[in-house]
């Protein structure tokens, strides 16, 4: 498995309620490039746990964090709370449809950002986070955006499930401009120019 996929089996393998089958279907999607969540009536629904509960620690960690800070992040909304048992099941469905978006959604985005910084690291260049979109605040990322991110650096910042933040890479800025450096050659007392 290429390392552009490994972060996505690695977060796969702690994902509880999920058969070896649905994990393997789940990184097929992602090396498709069909990070989205299947539909009702798609070919590959029944690979995937649309009909059931599944445990995803991560997911629960970052539920937490957001709650604890009363916000969201924008790609979070229906998903600030785990619907109670007497929810009508229709709801529980959502709910649980919503999640799966997610972790596609984060998944491909593991994926991507371990790509683009091989990408960066392979030609020499620097990256940082930058955080896209106009979306609300989110209290786990604004401390990073334009944070640089390096190898054997301080480690990568969290990207969590549903966010906006990106790699990039960094370019080198021109040397700054002289400004009232052009030297000007004297006259002498007999209109003679001279040398500095």
């Amino acid at each position: 498995m290429t390392p552009r996929f490994q972060a996505a089996a690695q977060v796969l393998s702690g994902i509880q309620g999920l058969s070896a089958t649905e994990r393997e279907a789940v990184v097929d999607r992602l090396k498709l490039g069909r990070a989205a969540a299947p539909r009702a009536g798609s070919a590959t629904t029944s690979s995937m746990p649309v009909d059931r509960a599944f445990t995803w620690p991560e997911f629960d960690r970052w539920q937490a964090f957001f709650s604890a800070r009363g916000m969201f992040p924008a790609r979070w909304d229906g998903l600030q709370a785990a619907p109670e048992p007497q929810t009508p099941p229709a709801a529980r469905a959502i709910y649980r449809l919503r999640k799966l978006d997610l972790l596609f959604e984060w998944l491909d985005t593991l994926a991507h950002g371990a790509a683009a910084f091989g990408h960066y690291r392979r030609q020499g260049m620097r990256a940082r986070m930058v955080r896209q979109g106009g979306g609300g605040r989110c209290p786990a990322c604004e401390s990073f955006n334009g944070h640089e991110v390096t190898p054997g650096g301080a480690p990568m910042p969290p990207i969590h499930p549903g966010c906006r933040c990106v790699l990039v890479a960094m370019t080198e800025a021109p040397p700054p401009e002289r400004r009232g450096t052009r030297r000007r050659s004297r006259r002498g007392p007999d209109g003679e120019r001279r040398a500095p």
